[in-house]
């Protein structure tokens, strides 16, 4: 009876998974791609305002999470892709720096992602922000989104906003989104 060799891969990788525990071997194939985009709203005129106009708000163009450093420094492409989640969105109102300034001129705002061959998706959405707050958390869903995000033309992330007036001034705001990445590495 011929003798199989074992292969040494197997073992080791359950030899690591013992020694780290399974939390730790599962972050090894995962990393994390931070996404920013600003965006000022002009201030209102009184007819803008009295109307209740307000501009609309393209979070992010297209997209290629492909070029984020996560990839390019782990050797990553498109293909090593098992899902990808957004884990984190946050509006942050970021000038002018004045001490009343906040982002209560907002009432709800919903973002969407898009990405052809796909159904419109809800991602994120906050429904309250309050006098003198200047960072809001959105809810966000735990979709995996890599078709949308890895699509040919790549996904789009677009807002809406209901019962929402112009600011008083100009005002600028980031978007701050944190995407969790899980890939193939073995």
């Amino acid at each position: 009876m011929p003798v199989r060799a074992l292969h040494p891969l197997p073992l080791l990788l359950a030899l690591f998974a013992g020694a780290l525990g399974c939390d730790e071997v599962e972050s090894l194939d995962n990393f994390d791609v931070p996404v920013t985009a600003e965006a000022v709203i002009a201030a209102g005129t009184p007819l803008e305002v009295l109307l209740g106009d307000f501009p609309q708000l393209d979070a992010f163009t297209r997209m290629d999470i492909v070029d984020s450093a996560g990839f390019q420094n782990g050797g990553y492409d498109a293909g090593d892709v098992d899902s990808i989640t957004l884990t984190s969105m946050v509006m942050v109102h970021t000038a002018p720096d004045a001490p009343e300034a906040d982002l209560s001129f907002f009432g709800e705002v919903r973002f969407y992602i898009e990405a052809e061959g796909q159904p419109r998706l809800l991602i994120a959405s906050a429904d309250s922000f309050p006098d003198g707050v200047r960072e809001v958390a959105f809810s966000t869903i735990d979709d995996d989104l890599r078709l949308y995000l890895l699509a040919p033309d790549g996904g789009t992330i677009t807002a809406e906003v209901d019962d929402t007036r112009r600011p008083d001034v100009d005002t600028t705001i980031e978007i701050r989104a944190v995407f969790d990445v899980d890939v193939n590495v073995f």
